[in-house]
């Protein structure tokens, strides 16, 4: 869009519940601008920010991700707002034989990181999940676990990725693979996974009564998968009583970037 069809979009958005989805590798300053000028400036308070840090399989440090935030407080941004770094290590090829020597209970910088955010996002398309070895969903599970056990947010992103006609069935599959190991999320993101789709892109942003479109697989959780896993939930567990809260239930749709990510195996767990 041309920055004046983005503030005219932007516009709808003023004072409202939100999220952005902003980069990292560009440095914390250009970003701080970005976010000042780009969002701050017309009214939009975002409740999150979700930072690519590891886009590329970048590797952030704890002190780059500090500053990065600071950066980010400097622009003007509410004390309120978190800023979760959108952790895609397991996606990247070069890390996949050494997943399970680096999930987050093991690897003390990324727990300082996520303890400094306040909560982590985890950009695990729910069909590529599946398709993915043992180890890349051992990895999640860690990642979701162990930020749950520290009381922080824990925002998944499911979008369609190359599995668009069963994304909804693809979403609920994974959120009871996920209640099955004790890890659920506390904010679920449901999103676009191209940033400029074809015009016959079967995953645009959609309506609510379409499906297999973000749109659709929000409302989907909202009414149906979201209440019925919570009401499998026992009230006295602490991962029961955070997924049932009121945030825990809000399914929110948002058009994200595109995403690089290893094309899918065949495996089916169970």
């Amino acid at each position: 869009m041309t920055p004046v069809q983005q503030r005219q979009v932007l516009v709808h958005f003023q004072d409202l519940p939100v999220a952005l989805e902003l980069g990292f590798k560009e440095g914390e300053a250009a970003w701080a601008k970005r976010l000042g000028s780009g969002y701050l400036a017309f009214g939009i308070k975002p409740v999150f920010i979700t930072a690519n840090a590891f886009d590329g399989n970048n590797k952030p440090t704890p002190e780059q991700w500090d500053a990065f935030s600071r950066a980010l407080r400097d622009s003007g941004l509410p004390a309120s707002t978190l800023i979760l770094p959108t952790f895609e290590y397991a996606n990247f090829a070069p890390n996949m034989d050494t997943l399970v020597e680096n999930t987050v209970s093991k690897r003390r910088d990324f727990q300082d990181i996520i303890k400094t955010a306040g909560g982590i996002v985890l950009d695990a398309p729910p069909g590529y999940a599946f398709g993915r070895e043992e180890n890349y969903r051992v990895w999640v599970i860690d990642a979701m676990r162990w930020t749950s056990n520290q009381g922080l947010e824990v925002v998944w992103i499911t979008s369609p990725h190359t599995f668009p006609h069963s994304f909804r069935d693809d979403t609920e599959r994974f959120l009871r693979y996920l209640e099955k190991h004790g890890a659920l999320p506390t904010i679920i993101v449901s999103e676009n996974y191209e940033a400029d789709p074809p015009k016959n892109y079967p995953g645009v942003v959609g309506h609510e009564d379409a499906p297999d479109t973000p749109l659709g697989v929000a409302w989907c959780l909202l009414n149906s998968i979201l209440p019925k896993i919570a009401d499998m939930r026992e009230p006295d567990r602490a991962v029961g009583n955070r997924f049932s809260g009121s945030r825990a239930n809000q399914a929110s749709p948002a058009v994200g970037n595109s995403r690089r990510a290893l094309p899918p195996d065949t495996t089916n767990p169970q």
